[in-house]
């Protein structure tokens, strides 16, 4: 059986939810927005995968990001720049020590994972 990419955003939302009531807070919202992403990027690779597409093993997560960019369909050029968007956070939440990761940008990143998350529903990935 393979892995349900949706639990990480599950996984996410917890710790999203849950970050205040602990002396480790900045780590859950880190934590919260790269889980956001690999939730993201999992399913979105996994539809690819089902439609056919054989995912580069280089630079995997460009690859799909650009799939999706490129699509004639708008929503999947949603997806793309989303996931794009949701990237490029995790680099930061995984990364980098001296940047901000306060509320804010986590209910952000989270809003915009989630607004991703229905997107993919709509196109069957889910």
């Amino acid at each position: 059986m393979s892995f349900d990419w949706t639990l990480y955003i599950e996984l996410a939302e917890k710790l999203f939810n849950n970050y205040c009531h602990s002396n480790l807070r900045e780590a859950y919202l880190r934590t919260s927005l790269s889980r956001l992403y690999y939730g993201a990027f999992g399913i979105s690779r996994n539809f690819l995968d089902k439609q056919g597409i054989i995912i580069q093993m280089i630079d995997t997560h460009k690859f799909v990001r650009e799939k999706y960019i490129n699509s004639s369909n708008k929503i999947e050029q949603e997806i793309g720049n989303n996931l794009r968007r949701l990237w490029k956070e995790r680099k930061v939440a995984d990364y980098d020590n001296n940047a901000s990761i306060d509320l804010k940008r986590a209910e952000t990143a989270y809003h915009l994972s989630l607004r991703t998350f229905e997107k993919l529903r709509n196109i069957g990935a889910v």
